[in-house]
């Protein structure tokens, strides 16, 4: 659902990462029901918007830190 979503708006899944979508100079990462979205501006809030007609959700701003353990 979540990927044919994305698909639909332009985002493709990144092969080393089946959870990273990039595309339309926006990436984003999801973990379980979590999103980090990065880009520049002008697309991100394009793609926030877009989201937003297909879920609800709440947007906690800028991320302060962002730790990934591999």
């Amino acid at each position: 659902m979540v990927k044919k979503f994305f698909k639909s708006i332009g985002l493709k899944a990144a092969n080393a990462n089946p959870n990273l979508f990039i595309g339309n100079e926006v990436y984003i990462l999801l973990f379980i029901d979590d999103m980090l979205i990065a880009g520049k501006r002008r697309y991100l809030d394009i793609t926030k918007t877009r989201i937003l007609r297909e879920w609800r959700y709440k947007d906690l701003g800028p991320a302060e830190v962002f730790l990934a353990l591999f």
